[in-house]
């Protein structure tokens, strides 16, 4: 506690006390389990078309430009989910479950079709899903829980987002 003075209130120190975490909301735990979702698929995708294009017969080259066509799809998804979540709007967990929604209808889609095409529309959806749902997770945080906590939020939050995408590697 502070000493207080002349009619001053004492103040403490820390919000809480040493331990104790504030429980997260219902909206909160619903972003986190779907961008979980589609780190898990991203993190897939990455080294499974690495692997992919590695197994056929095409040439060095070839294969680097492959690579290079679905990581050029996923870097202009990122950039457009980034600037999609930039947008003066409500981003909330129902934003996130629409993302979530739509790395599963284009993976299911690329598992039916297979190509180069394919696997850069795979790219570009998963890399704007991921990174729009990113958007709305930390917009939940700082909406749904008292700033003392925030903190630790987002660090407990790209701790799950790091073990989802090195999970969806190992997959």
């Amino acid at each position: 506690w502070v000493e207080s003075t002349a009619g001053e209130v004492p103040a403490a120190l820390r919000a809480t006390r040493r331990g104790r975490r504030m429980p997260m909301s219902r909206s909160v735990v619903v972003a986190l389990w779907g961008n979980g979702a589609i780190r898990v698929l991203t993190g897939f995708l990455t080294l499974f078309v690495a692997f992919v294009i590695k197994q056929t017969d095409a040439e060095p080259t070839q294969q680097l430009l492959l690579i290079g066509i679905v990581g050029a799809a996923a870097g202009v998804g990122s950039f457009a989910g980034n600037g999609a979540g930039s947008r003066p709007r409500a981003l909330s967990g129902v934003v996130v479950l629409w993302c979530v929604g739509a790395a599963v209808v284009v993976a299911v889609v690329a598992a039916a079709v297979p190509g180069i095409a394919t696997a850069a529309v795979v790219g570009l959806v998963g890399a704007a899903a991921s990174a729009l749902a990113k958007v709305s997770l930390d917009a939940v945080i700082q909406r749904d829980l008292p700033e003392e906590s925030r903190a630790s939020a987002f660090g407990r939050s790209e701790t799950v987002l790091q073990l989802a995408w090195v999970t969806g590697g190992a997959l």
